[in-house]
């Protein structure tokens, strides 16, 4: 059996409302490190990686200067049909809205 990939987004960039690329690495088996430090990615491969049965998390940072696993993230589908994503689900202080920019 093929183990899935588990990837973190860290931060995320606008054009408007509009989600348009994240800053997505591929974390280790482990869960402990990066295997490949996030970097821009645009926001159709990062859908593409869900689509292939990939798991995508969000990563918030932490007090110690590092990143906490967040929530998982989910594609959603704006009123026009643009896909965009979300997250599985919002709490305090943790949505999308609240990862940093870049």
């Amino acid at each position: 059996m093929v183990e899935k990939a588990l990837y973190g987004i860290t931060a995320l960039r606008y054009a408007g409302s509009h989600v348009v690329e994240a800053m997505m690495g591929l974390i280790d088996s482990g869960h402990d490190r990066w295997d490949l430090r996030p970097s821009p990615t645009r926001i159709v491969e990062v859908i593409d990686r869900m689509v292939e049965g990939d798991t995508v998390i969000s990563m918030f940072p932490d007090d110690e200067g590092g990143f906490a696993p967040g929530p998982e993230v989910k594609v959603d589908l704006l009123p026009e049909g643009t896909e965009t994503l979300a997250l599985d689900e919002d709490a305090p202080g943790r949505s999308l809205q609240d990862l940093p920019r870049f």
